[in-house]
């Protein structure tokens, strides 16, 4: 049963300020109980966590499960990737990492416009393909953030791939930059299996405005705002969707819903279109969260958490006060630089799915909240 996947990306921690403080416990609770009601699919990354959310998988899963009962899916980090010669090396410690022989399903992690003369130097197709050939892949594919007619190319020039991972949710499937739309329907064209990531857009679509919320407790008060969202991608007949649970609460919330799943009617796909528009008229800055940047930037800027608090100040309903309070206390701090520390140098950037122009606002951020507050 693989419709419902483990995404582990987005791990509870015991310290939030510490993407490496994973707290087992909880983790392996969230599996023990993802795969008691049939489960089995579970997907990782090399800079998840910092390089440990492989860690935490092999720990949760692999030590405790017959290997032949789960599928593992993993990716290359091609946006960390100069030489052919790290390939190898990359691809064992992973093996390692995460205690297995082989990957179920294993893909080029962000192929794009950014990360293909990377791959290309590096041959990185005909290594992947090299080692399915040594039995250590079942499955050979690529994870995407990038337009329809960059992925109509890849698909075009590498037949061998046999699955595609692509942003999906509401919010994205008309969008001009992220075009999940043309995208999937390329997906389904070629004959490719669909993976769907980011459903719920790193939480966006669960923290939405007070009128998307009123929109959805008239047509069903039964209906959260993640069913919405899991409803709305269960009818695009992907292979898996992943959630990146981050408590076992949520795990137990998303088993609850793919129990009974239908996908949407065509009133809730029209009223699903008209949330989608209230809510980018909402969003400002279209983070999900994924800290990808994180690593990139050598000023250690908690970029994703301060856009958060930008996004809170803009939002409708919410007290704005606030957030110039939590900026302070983060950028006053030890811990972390400040938005004002930018020297915009772009390599956040490079690695972000979104596309942010992450400079730019870190600059907004840092003249909306730099004036500092009393504390």
């Amino acid at each position: 049963m693989k419709l419902f996947g483990m995404g582990l990306m987005r791990l509870p921690l015991s310290d939030e300020n510490d993407l490496t403080s994973i707290d087992q416990e909880q983790v392996n609770q969230m599996v023990d109980e993802y795969i008691e009601k049939g489960y089995n699919y579970f997907d990782t990354a090399y800079p998840y966590h910092e390089g440990l959310s492989e860690v935490a998988l092999r720990k949760a899963v692999i030590e405790r499960y017959p290997r032949e009962d789960v599928i593992i899916a993993d990716k290359l980090p091609m946006f960390s990737i100069e030489k052919r010669e790290q390939l190898e090396p990359i691809f064992n410690e992973q093996l390692e990492r995460c205690g297995v022989d082989y990957f179920d399903y294993y893909m080029l992690h962000n192929v794009s416009t950014w990360t293909r003369k990377a791959v290309e130097n590096t041959d990185a197709f005909q290594f992947i393909v090299d080692k399915k050939r040594e039995g250590k892949i079942k499955h050979i594919g690529i994870s995407l953030h990038d337009k329809s007619k960059f992925l109509k190319k890849i698909l075009d020039e590498h037949p061998e791939i046999e699955f595609v991972q692509l942003q999906v949710n509401y919010l994205d499937w008309d969008s001009d930059s992220i075009e999940a739309r043309k995208c999937c329907n390329l997906v389904k064209e070629y004959g490719k299996e669909l993976i769907i990531m980011e459903p719920i857009k790193g939480g966006m679509l669960v923290n939405i405005p007070s009128s998307v919320d009123s929109l959805f407790k008239r047509y069903n008060p039964d209906i959260s705002p993640v069913e919405w969202a899991f409803k709305f991608c269960s009818g695009l007949d992907p292979m898996v969707i992943l959630s990146g649970v981050s408590s076992i609460e949520q795990m137990r919330d998303n088993l609850n819903i793919f129990e009974n799943i239908k996908p949407l009617t065509l009133d809730e796909s029209y009223m699903i279109g008209e949330a989608s528009i209230l809510i980018n008229n909402d969003v400002v800055i279209p983070c999900t969260d994924c800290n990808y940047c994180i690593p990139a930037c050598e000023h250690n800027i908690p970029i994703p958490k301060y856009i958060r608090l930008y996004n809170d100040s803009k939002r409708e309903g919410v007290d704005a006060a606030n957030a110039p309070i939590y900026y302070t206390t983060l950028s006053m701090g030890e811990e972390f630089g400040s938005a004002a520390d930018c020297d915009a140098c772009g390599e956040c950037t490079k690695l972000c799915p979104q596309n942010i122009k992450i400079a730019k606002w870190l600059e907004k951020i840092n003249e909306e909240f730099g004036s500092g507050v009393s504390l």
